[in-house]
């Protein structure tokens, strides 16, 4: 994936506690810092209300390149890469710099699906984010 094409990315501090038996982030934590990042962009980039618009993580897909160790500083690129009636899809890349060099730790991509929990039912996602994500990110 080309970074350039990535208008946002989050900043992630590793703590000791992601850390596994092989002294380095645990698999199952990328999925945490995948959900750190999201929340964050979708708050910068489409001022989401989390308090009156329900999201569910319908998949998450995860290829992991390089391990992330303890003196490593991620961050997590996010992007919009499609939009559905109900649901969009973030594509991920989560990087950190090694001897002066950018690489790639693992590249993800996650559907959410707009959700009310009154209901229990997927909503469309409503013109005014749609739209506030083709703004933000341009052309898909």
């Amino acid at each position: 994936m080309q970074l350039n094409r990535f208008k946002y990315s989050k900043a992630i501090e590793i703590r000791w506690r992601d850390l596994d038996a092989m002294n380095h982030v645990n698999n199952s934590v990328y999925l945490t810092y995948l959900e750190h990042a999201r929340s964050h962009y979708l708050h910068y980039a489409i001022g989401w209300d989390w308090n009156s618009e329900g999201l569910i993580l319908a998949s998450a897909q995860i290829d992991f390149k390089v391990a992330l160790l303890l003196t490593d500083a991620p961050l997590v690129h996010v992007r919009c890469s499609h939009i559905g009636n109900k649901s969009f899809t973030l594509d991920c890349v989560i990087t950190t710099i090694r001897s002066e060099q950018t690489i790639v730790a693992a590249t993800a991509k996650t559907v959410l699906v707009v959700y009310d929990y009154a209901t229990e039912t997927t909503r469309p996602l409503s013109d005014e984010k749609r739209q506030r994500l083709l703004d933000f990110e341009g052309a898909l």
